[in-house]
């Protein structure tokens, strides 16, 4: 075994980007090398950092990336990216996401269409939603709609129930 003192860049990346993600970029972690600030052009597993937005940072615009982008501060715009969006604890994003992979641990106001959504438990999530796969962990708050799997020819949706009000306690009742 090498070592440590001995590792290349790339491993050093490597064991950079390792840190759990639902702390966002910007926080240290259980390791010297995860207290490190994030690289913004780091390989791991094939995925590049391209966007950083760190917690004292505010953006309005639209981010459009072929690498990962990570947001730890407050975004407004579109984000669209062909590889990873993660969102960090502290983060508060009011925009819409398209991306391959998501993971989401902070706020997120808009619509995300993606290939894997994973909401962790410290998410907030208001908006529409069009994942491949979604993964929604005890705790996290979503709300809005869920569109998955293929659209079938001659499906149609129901429609919504109609919430009522009875007693001063709220009921759906099939419309």
């Amino acid at each position: 075994m090498a070592d440590p003192a001995d590792a290349t860049d790339d491993e050093q990346a490597e064991v950079d980007l390792s840190a759990d993600l639902t702390r966002g970029f910007d926080e240290p972690g259980d390791t010297p090398a995860a207290s490190a600030p994030m690289p913004l052009a780091t390989s791991a597993g094939g995925n590049e950092v391209g966007s950083y937005v760190n917690g004292s940072t505010f953006f309005k615009g639209l981010i459009k990336s072929s690498r990962s982008v990570g947001i730890d501060g407050k975004f407004e715009g579109e984000i669209q990216s062909d590889a990873d969006v993660v969102i960090g604890r502290d983060a508060e994003v009011r925009g819409n996401i398209k991306a391959e992979t998501v993971i989401i641990s902070g706020k997120v106001v808009g619509n995300i269409t993606c290939s894997m959504l994973e909401i962790q438990p410290t998410a907030r999530v208001v908006g529409n939603l069009t994942p491949g796969q979604l993964l929604v962990a005890i705790g996290a708050v979503f709300r809005g709609q869920c569109f998955m799997g293929a659209e079938e020819e001659g499906e149609e949706m129901p429609e919504p129930l109609a919430e009522q009000t009875h007693n001063g306690r709220r009921s759906r009742a099939a419309a």
